[in-house]
């Protein structure tokens, strides 16, 4: 159905919305796919006509040499596009090699678009700095997790290396898992979001975010957050500056009549942000999220009706 509103929409708010929004990780539960499927299905969705959808295939660090023998279902026109998990801290020079094996291996067939890396509440200032040197070049996002007073200093050692560092950190935040403990709060959500904002560190998010909009569902026994609101949270604190109430409101609402898409902007109730805007602020602020469908999101996105036409062309 996306593919529909792409042809008619060609540049304007859902597209822009929409465009390189979801990093497929296959390889990570609750589809828990083999390398084979997992690569395949990549391949599959960048020859596609709904490829414009598609961002960088998650894969930890330690299977980067799995991928040898896929090398000949890539070529130039269509690369595999990584985003790469680091490990543990201590390992990073044996794993800039591995790195640097995957593009030898691939040359123009392949590339690696980004780092990820989990923070512990220790994480120190220095490890952040050793990070943007060590990886100069490459966009990093340090996952971030635990309470308020936890996050916070990593926000701030964040910053504080982002002021000397010709490539910035960002953020990466947590959405969900395969059990109900896994989801942050839409209070938790909201305060990283608006923390994230103030502190001009752009931010990516991971799991959970499988339905557009925020959703109970029995096979997790919660409710999932959805990706409609998240992105329009933040899409909407990074052009207004939304206090974090006016985030968390968001991230709550379940009511889909309430999100409206037309060929000039994105509205939640009566804040509006205009297409050229989400280009910005998808740009430097809410890059992208990882999600282990990407059959699920886009088609149950074409099924709701948030969509107002009278500009199409």
């Amino acid at each position: 159905m996306l593919m529909k509103v792409k042809t008619k929409w060609r540049g304007d708010a859902i597209s822009h919305f929409m465009e390189e929004l979801i990093d497929y990780a296959g390889l990570f539960p609750p589809a828990a796919l083999s390398l084979s499927q997992a690569i395949q299905n990549y391949q599959s969705y960048i020859s596609s006509s709904d490829s414009w959808m598609m961002g960088p295939f998650v894969i930890p660090v330690s299977r980067l040499k799995e991928l040898d023998e896929y090398r000949s279902l890539f070529n130039e026109p269509y690369p595999l596009r990584l985003s790469v998990i680091l490990s543990r801290k201590e390992e990073l020079e044996n794993e800039l090699v591995l790195i640097e094996h995957f593009l030898h291996k691939y040359q123009n067939s392949g590339s690696v678009e980004a780092i990820e890396v989990s923070l512990s509440p220790d994480s120190s200032p220095s490890f952040l700095k050793k990070l943007a040197t060590r990886l100069d070049g490459y966009p990093i996002y340090c996952e971030v997790a635990g309470g308020k007073d936890e996050i916070l200093p990593l926000l701030d050692g964040i910053r504080f290396v982002n002021k000397e560092s010709t490539k910035p950190i960002g953020v990466k935040l947590r959405m969900g898992g395969i059990r109900a403990a896994l989801f942050p709060s839409a209070q938790t959500a909201a305060f990283v979001i608006h923390e994230s904002q103030k502190r001009g560190l752009f931010i990516k998010f991971t799991a959970g975010l499988h339905h557009p909009i925020r959703q109970f569902r029995q096979e997790v026994e919660t409710k999932m957050h959805g990706f409609v609101n998240v992105f329009t949270a933040s899409l909407l604190a990074y052009r207004h500056a939304l206090d974090v109430e006016t985030i968390e409101a968001i991230l709550l609402d379940e009511d889909s009549s309430h999100f409206s898409f037309t060929p000039k902007g994105l509205s939640w109730q009566h804040l509006t942000i205009h297409s050229k805007e989400i280009i910005q602020a998808r740009s430097f602020f809410a890059h992208s999220y990882g999600s282990c469908s990407f059959d699920e999101p886009r088609e149950e996105l074409g099924e709701l009706s948030i969509y107002h036409e009278e500009e199409v062309e």
